[in-house]
């Protein structure tokens, strides 16, 4: 729809808008972005997903979150290209906040 007439008739309302839509949607490196944040905020919604039910699963959750901490901080370095033993402030912000919940 972005490089196809149609969006003209969209355009009219707003060219800035219309632009900016254009950009971001032909721009590799924002999609780039978007796999980013969607690979290391997977497996906190994959456990979310997984506990969120009537069964009774309370002796799995701390295997689940353990599981779920190490693919975010896999998803992170595996982004960054950083090794184990490297630091990153970003995977340092998000475990915090992960620990502390």
């Amino acid at each position: 729809m972005v490089i196809s007439e149609q969006l003209s008739c969209y355009r009219d309302d707003d060219i800035t808008k219309a632009r900016n839509v254009k950009e971001k949607l032909l721009n590799d490196s924002w999609w780039h972005s978007i796999d980013y944040i969607l690979d290391f905020t997977k497996p906190v919604y994959d456990m979310l997903r997984a506990t969120d039910t009537d069964k009774p699963c309370l002796h799995l959750i701390y295997d689940m979150w353990d599981n779920m901490i190490s693919k975010v901080k896999e998803a992170i370095y595996k982004a960054e290209k950083k090794n184990d033993y490297e630091e990153s402030s970003f995977w340092g912000a998000v475990h915090k906040v992960l620990e502390d919940n």
